[in-house]
């Protein structure tokens, strides 16, 4: 089976131009900053806020680092039948959601993070070694294979993409074995024709 990728880079917390300088602002951090120094910052054409920011398509697989997991759960709760019905899965990394509360603890959430979601972390042990974590289980936990955060998207890369391969080729075979195969004789009976 041959997969196609696609692939859209995030990133939601680059929104607004500085006039004076012509300089796009990259954090909330350095927006805070900047703000008080009274640079003028106006809103990118297109773009807003963080949350709204996402949208999904059709079998999308999202790689969510950082605050990207507070980002997508909250995409999930707000649309979640578009998201649970169109998102294949989600490789979360060092993420910062919380889906207990930011679910405000519906099942159904969770039960779909649980089977459609993997998160690596930054950790000391070798790379793909499950993780547990005592506060937030939702779903399966594997270390990053480095402490270091910024490394960590790099140093998991190939396994992320063979999780979401494995995951997409899943989701296409369940629905190719749920759409009926129409045949001339299928066709002749629906339309009468012999």
């Amino acid at each position: 089976m041959y997969i196609h990728w696609e692939v859209i880079v995030l990133n939601p917390n680059d929104n607004f131009t500085d006039l004076n300088t012509e300089k796009e602002r990259f954090s909330a951090r350095e927006e805070a900053l900047t703000f008080t120094q009274g640079a003028c910052w106006i809103p990118k054409r297109g773009s807003s806020s963080p949350e709204e920011h996402t949208v999904a398509a059709r079998n999308v697989a999202f790689i969510a680092h950082g605050y990207g997991g507070l980002v997508f759960v909250d995409l999930l709760v707000q649309r979640k039948c578009e998201v649970m019905n169109k998102v294949c899965s989600v490789v979360f990394i060092d993420s910062t959601h919380n889906v207990q509360h930011q679910s405000r603890h519906d099942p159904e959430i969770q039960e779909w993070i649980n089977k459609n979601c993997q998160e690596w972390v930054s950790n000391s042990k070798p790379l793909n070694k499950t993780v547990h974590f005592l506060m937030r289980a939702n779903c399966p936990t594997f270390s990053a294979g480095t402490e270091k955060y910024s490394l960590a998207p790099s140093c998991c890369l190939q396994s992320i993409f063979k999780y979401l391969k494995t995951m997409l080729k899943a989701k296409i075979t369940t629905a190719l074995r749920s759409s009926p195969v129409a045949t001339r004789s299928n066709t002749r009976k629906k339309t009468g024709n012999k």
